[in-house]
Parts: structure tokens; sequence; C-alpha cells
């Protein structure tokens, strides 16, 4: 599991009121309970101020499970080290 996914989960299950050892990479947003765009929202927010990320909700929406927003996450944290690195 990769170092996002492993801080991803216990944000979406406090944004998901749901149990943390039910949220996995292939967990879908859509199928976490009372989830709308209300706590998109509040995902949104939390991963910026923890990953420094900044992504809109239009892009967001693109994302069907927990995995896929980790592996966004990842990339762009990968593009902004490469961009310091070079």
């Amino acid at each position: 599991m990769s170092d996002v996914m492993s801080t991803l989960r216990p944000l979406v299950a406090r944004v998901a009121q749901h149990p943390v050892d039910g949220i996995t990479p292939d967990s879908r947003f859509a199928g976490l309970g009372s989830w709308g765009s209300l706590a998109a929202m509040r995902l949104l927010a939390t991963v910026e101020q923890t990953y420094g990320v900044q992504l809109d909700l239009r892009s967001y929406m693109k994302f069907e499970t927990v995995g896929e927003l980790a592996e966004e996450i990842s990339g762009r944290l990968s593009a902004v080290s490469g961009a310091h690195a070079g």
C-alpha cells in the first residue's frame, strides 16, 4: 500500500464516518453510505491541507474509488518533487 493510500484511508474514513478498516483502494465513494457533495468538499479541503494538493470538484468527480484519488495525489506530489529536483 502506498504512503498516500496509508494516510488517505483514515481521512476518508473520518469524512465518511465509516470504519477505516472498511476503506480500501477499491472502495467506491458512492458506496460509503452518506457520501455526497458536502462530504466530497470536506475531503478535498482535507486533502489540500494534508498533502498541499489542490483539486477542484470537477477534477475530483472523475475519481470513483479511493485508490484512484490516491494515485492522483501521488502523481501530483511526484510532479512537484520532480520539479524541485530539476
